[in-house]
């Protein structure tokens, strides 16, 4: 439930009533600063962040994990979906400066801090408020990252997996990381796109990989059919 999630900090959980949350474009914002600093694979990271953000004082051990497990490509187009401060994004531009990256968020405070933390850690991205998709039409990637906000429940996780096909180049991968709905989402992810792997299993975190199918390469089967 809302009240339980850990995700959500406690004094943004609901007791009975609806409330707004770091997922949504209402969400509350607090004057209280944060600054963070991450070190990957050899590059070291700074993160301005505030109360009413996902993880505010910290990264969080699932995007640790996930930014460890990323198959990225050589080159093209990343979606940061639901980026927060920015660290996934911000992270994969560092590490891979031949992509070309987009992080975007429904929380306007969320992605006033991703813009402000790309500059401050020397990254060219694009920054964008966007309801999973809604500002990205026409448009499409190489892959599409996601430390989903499963306190938002499947109604929000799911249209994102539904969406990410249309959104995605022919070839191009879905990687997000999980430590709760790991079977109902890869079983979304099979059903959306014909495949799911989990490509890492760390501390109670799974990291799943869906593939869109590309029709110059006939001949992968199906979960199904393996």
């Amino acid at each position: 439930s809302f009240e339980d999630d850990p995700r959500i900090p406690r004094g943004l959980r609901p007791s009975g009533r609806k409330a707004p949350h770091y997922f949504s474009k209402d969400a509350p914002r607090s004057s209280r600063k944060y600054m963070i600093r991450l070190s990957i694979r050899g590059e070291m990271l700074d993160f301005a962040s505030e109360g009413g953000i996902f993880s505010k004082d910290r990264i969080d051990l699932g995007t640790q994990i996930l930014l460890k497990s990323l198959e990225l490509p050589e080159s093209g187009t990343v979606l940061d979906m639901g980026c927060g401060y920015g660290a996934i994004g911000i992270s994969i531009a560092k590490m891979s400066p031949s992509l070309r990256v987009t992080m975007v968020d429904v929380n306007p405070s969320a992605v006033k801090l991703a813009r402000e933390n790309a500059l401050r850690n020397g990254v060219d991205a694009e920054v964008l408020r966007s309801d999973l998709y809604s500002a990205l039409e026409g448009r499409s990637f190489d892959m599409i990252v996601s430390n989903p906000p499963l306190a938002a429940g499947y109604a929000v996780v799911f249209p994102m997996i539904e969406g990410a096909l249309s959104h995605l180049n022919s070839g191009g991968s879905l990687q997000i990381v999980l430590r709760r709905g790991i079977n109902a989402i890869p079983k979304k992810m099979s059903e959306v796109f014909g495949n799911s792997e989990c490509i890492s299993k760390k501390s109670g975190y799974r990291v799943f990989r869906s593939l869109k199918p590309d029709p110059r390469k006939a001949g992968c089967p199906r979960d199904s059919e393996r």
